[in-house]
């Protein structure tokens, strides 16, 4: 299978909305989208931010995976935030996510960026995925979060 790399761009929104539909309908995820709309919507916006990093991988015309994320200014350089990656159901486990987080990494490094980040689910795939890719767990951090309550005006 030959496999081509692109940054992330306009012209991808629809495809791209279609493949994490897909992605996240199915195992283990079983979300429940039932329109590509919100993430048209998330995936303008964050084309539309400066600061905006994506890519994805394509196979005979067709989108495989994709990363979704931004440079992030730290204290100790600028950082690739992952804030989504997904690879097609149907072309999991079969090494794709690997070469797109090598890619990633070499065209991170090439621009100077010192790090890549990410948060997961803890006991899903991804994890170990991520570990296997040489990701590392910072002990003693976690993720809040807090919802507002939405009023019935």
């Amino acid at each position: 299978m030959q496999i081509r790399f692109s940054k992330f761009q306009h012209e991808h929104i629809n495809e791209c909305a279609d493949l994490y539909c897909k992605t996240y309908n199915a195992e283990p995820w079983n979300e429940n989208w039932q329109s590509t709309q919100p993430i048209v919507e998330f995936l303008s916006a964050h084309l539309a931010n400066n600061y905006f990093i994506g890519f994805v991988a394509h196979s005979n015309n067709q989108m495989l995976a994709a990363s979704i994320g931004f440079k992030k200014p730290w204290n100790q350089g600028v950082e690739y935030y992952i804030d989504e990656y997904f690879i097609h159901p149907q072309y999991q486990r079969q090494g794709i996510g690997q070469l797109l987080m090598r890619h990633i990494e070499t065209q991170c490094q090439a621009e100077g960026l010192n790090a890549v980040i990410l948060n997961t689910e803890r006991g899903y795939p991804s994890e170990l995925f991520y570990k296997k890719n040489g990701f590392e767990e910072h002990e003693g951090l976690i993720i809040l979060s807090k919802v507002f309550e939405t009023s019935s005006a």
